[in-house]
Order: C-alpha cells, then structure tokens, then sequence
C-alpha cells in the first residue's frame, strides 16, 4: 500500500516542518481537556461577554421566528422541510425556478431542529417529520444521500438543474444531525438515527469522497469523468470542508477514513493559503484540487464570478473550520483561522458592518456586493471564539448579529445566523 501523498507540490523542507506540525497538532486531547466551566466547548474557547440569560433569550426569540417562516409541514402526511422561497426572495446557488427546498437547507434544519430540543417541545416530532421527508427524496444514485433540489409539487426538479442528483454538503449536515439526534433522543424509538446515519455516512464514502480520501467531490455527479469538464472531478468546495463534522463521524463511528479525510482538508487550506492568499488567509469558494498543489478555481466554473473568490459559499468556510477547534480543540483550525481573523479586524478596523460581502484572495473587495451581510458576519464570529485574544471582535460581530431582524435577510443569511447562534451561546455539543 503506497503512503498518502497528505502535502502534495510542497518543498521538501516545507514539506517535513509540515509533517512535524501535523504529528504535534493531531495529537487528541484527553478527555477532560474537552470542556470548560460555564459551557461544553475546548479549553480557551471564548463566547460573547453577556449574560447567559440575554443570550439564551436572543437565540430562543430569533429561532421562534425563523421557525414561524422557514420550517413548513407538507408534502405528505408527518413531512417537513425548509421553504427557502418563504420569505419571498429568490433562491440562488442554481435551482429551480419553482425551488421548494435543496438538500442544503434540509441539512441545516435538521441540525437546527435537534440542537433547539431543550428550547422546543416540539423539536422530536419535527425532527423525525424531516427524517421522513429525507426518505422520500433519495438521490438517483442510490439510497443513503439525498437528492439537492425538490420544486411545487414536491418533486425533485428535473431537466438541466437535475434535482435527483446530490449535493455534498447537505448529505454531512444530515449525518451530523441523525448523529445528534442519536446523542439527544437515544434511537430506540421509531427511526433509529445511529443506523440512518451509519448509512448515510458510508454512501458519503462510497459516493461524494475523491480517491484516496483528498477532498469531498461537489456530489454523487463529480466522481465520473467528464470529457466537456475535465476538472470536474477534481474541483472541491471549500465549504464543504467540515473538520469537525469529520472528527465527530470518525469518533461516533470508528471509520478512520474520516480522520484522513480531515486532516487532507487542512493540507489542502494551508497550501492554497500558503501560495495565494498569504497576507489574507482567505480561500475560495471552489479549489481545483491538483496533485502538484490546489489552486483557486477561475471565474465561472461552477456557478459564477467569485468562483475562484472568498464569496457566498466559502463564506460559511470560518464557521466550519472553527467546529473542529471550538468542539475538539483543534489546534490546526486554530491555525486555519487566525490568519483570516487578523486580516479582516485590520481591514475593517474592528467594524463587522464593513465586512464586505465577498473579497479576492488578494483582500481586494469583490464590487457591487454589498456590506454587512449576516453570511458573511455569523460565520467570522464563530472563527473568533478560537482565540481570546478576539474577544472583543467576538463582542462587536455578536452585537451586529443580535441587532439584525429577520426581515433584513434572505432564507441563506438568517439560516446561518442561527445556526452560527446555537454555537455562539453554548448550545452545540460535542459528539
């Protein structure tokens, strides 16, 4: 069995000190080193400097209403599922027209629904409401993974969006959630999580996973060659990068793959941070992940401009990175992030309202996007949490974040402000 190539097009000096981090870095933290007085994440995570009690309340009051409008009962008897269309803006990202939901969306409800438990009586019947919707929509590849895009009427959506195809990313949020749901409701009932999620995660391997565990491929449609698109199924997006996700699948479930496949995700960061965006710490949206080094992906590759940019979708990249270190105490997120962090409070000058809504790698803001939008500011607070020398950064974004209604953003921004939420006031265990 030849050894893995983790730092691919690396010195060999760089490549060694590379090595000697990563066996200091990997090294696992005991388990009482896990968690914290005052609430469950690693030792030396911070949150927001307010009171419990106010920060509870904000979470409670902004879930209520994100609840009200995004999480709807339909499409068949004891279903549900996240209307993104609710609030009457247009969905973006490449669906359907007449788009009900995505994969997306139905992932980040699921975690949303188990997460507020404690806060919602009615969370284990919405829960398995979802569970049972994401029965109902299988990808065409087979069961296990979901099909990404479903339209009025309740069907996937067909023609050149390909609705019964998947998208990775929804498919790692819904084992995460099942996995969850395991730990709060025990899967002895009538869905059992542990083994829906154990069917999930091995279809994930099986289907959504490069060769050699490098990177996650964009969906079940990547894995095959592509003459048109030679690069496609080497392009990974850097939001689907999920650290802590993969910690919590290789702990729940003994699988190692998982491991390997972390630890290749943050190869990859640092590489592409290393030879492009050194001053920034940004990354891409997409990576064209080649064996001589990643690269950022060019315009227009996959869904538009900022492709190759830190822009909608690798606008959730601070907050996954950070799940490994604010949950496990992972030093190489730790490392990811601070470049970024320190970047962006210089070029703000510590105002989360300047944040741009999207950058090249380079720092320079992408045009006409706009400013202080909540995808871009829930996921750099959870970033800040890594580190207490950012606890008054954490403090502004948090009085940005709690501030905002829900009228002032899109189903994709107010999704992530709550998910981005649960973690900022203590609520997102470690699995």
């Amino acid at each position: 069995m030849h050894p893995r190539p983790i730092l691919p097009g690396l010195s060999p000096g760089l490549f060694l000190n590379s090595l000697l981090l990563l066996a200091f870095l990997t090294l696992p933290a005991r388990a009482e080193e896990v968690t914290q007085a005052g609430h469950p994440y690693a030792l030396g995570v911070i949150l927001p400097d307010s009171p419990e009690a106010d920060r509870d309340k904000a979470l409670t009051d902004f879930y209520t209403q994100w609840k009200s409008l995004y999480l709807t009962e339909g499409c068949g008897k004891d279903r549900a599922y996240v209307n993104v269309g609710a609030d009457g803006k247009a969905m973006q990202g490449g669906a359907a027209e007449d788009t009900i939901t995505v994969s997306e969306a139905h992932g980040y409800g699921m975690l949303i629904t188990v997460l507020m438990a404690d806060k919602d009586p009615k969370a284990h019947a919405l829960f398995d409401d979802m569970v049972r919707f994401f029965r109902d929509h299988p990808a065409a590849s087979g069961p296990g993974l979901m099909a990404w895009n479903q339209v009025l009427g309740c069907d996937d959506a067909s023609g050149r969006v390909n609705g019964a195809t998947t998208a990775s990313d929804g498919d790692l949020d819904i084992a995460m959630a099942l996995l969850l749901a395991d730990k709060t409701w025990g899967s002895k009932g009538a869905i059992s999580y542990k083994t829906e999620a154990k069917t999930v995660l091995a279809a994930i391997l099986a289907r959504e996973v490069a060769a050699e565990d490098r990177y996650m491929l964009l969906g079940d449609w990547a894995k095959a060659p592509d003459p048109e698109n030679p690069d496609r199924a080497i392009t990974t997006r850097t939001s689907d990068f999920m650290p802590g996700h993969f910690t919590a699948f290789a702990r729940t479930t003994g699988e190692t793959r998982w491991y390997d496949l972390r630890d290749q995700s943050y190869a990859l960061l640092e590489q592409l941070r290393h030879r492009w965006a050194r001053d920034t710490g940004l990354v891409p949206d997409f990576i064209i992940a080649r064996l001589e080094g990643p690269e950022p992906a060019a315009r227009n590759v996959l869904e538009g401009e900022g492709d190759g940019a830190f822009s909608w979708n690798a606008a959730r990249v601070p907050w996954r990175i950070a799940m490994d270190a604010v949950l496990y105490g992972n030093q190489r997120a730790r490392a990811a992030l601070l470049p970024m962090i320190a970047w962006i409070r210089k070029d703000t000058g510590d105002d989360p309202s300047q944040i741009n809504a999207g950058y090249w790698l380079s720092g320079a803001p992408m045009a006409d996007q706009g400013e202080d939008q909540m995808a871009f500011l829930a996921p750099m607070a959870v970033a800040a949490m890594v580190d207490p020398d950012h606890q008054k950064w954490l403090d502004a974004l948090w009085k940005d974040i709690t501030k905002r209604s829900l009228a002032d953003e899109d189903y994709y921004g107010n999704t992530l402000k709550l998910l981005c939420m649960i973690v900022l006031t203590g609520h997102w265990p470690p699995l």
